[in-house]
């Protein structure tokens, strides 16, 4: 998989529209590369930025793997 292609399907994914939950996109994310035949695990971390004064982020990590 290149990563062109995987910049590009979650930039469409983004574009999309407003995602109220940073787990939902991250999902969203895990499931796009995994339609890819040649992945078969995934780990994505989604941060947001400037959410609270005195934190830097929050944000969700996740790891998903194909049922093969």
């Amino acid at each position: 998989m290149c990563y062109e292609d995987v910049v590009t399907k979650i930039r469409a994914i983004t574009n999309d529209g407003h995602t109220n939950l940073v787990e939902t996109l991250a999902e969203r994310i895990a499931q796009t590369c995994l339609q890819h035949p040649d992945c078969h695990t995934v780990r994505v971390r989604v941060e947001k930025l400037d959410v609270f004064e005195d934190v830097e982020s929050v944000g969700v990590e996740i790891e998903r793997h194909t049922a093969s």
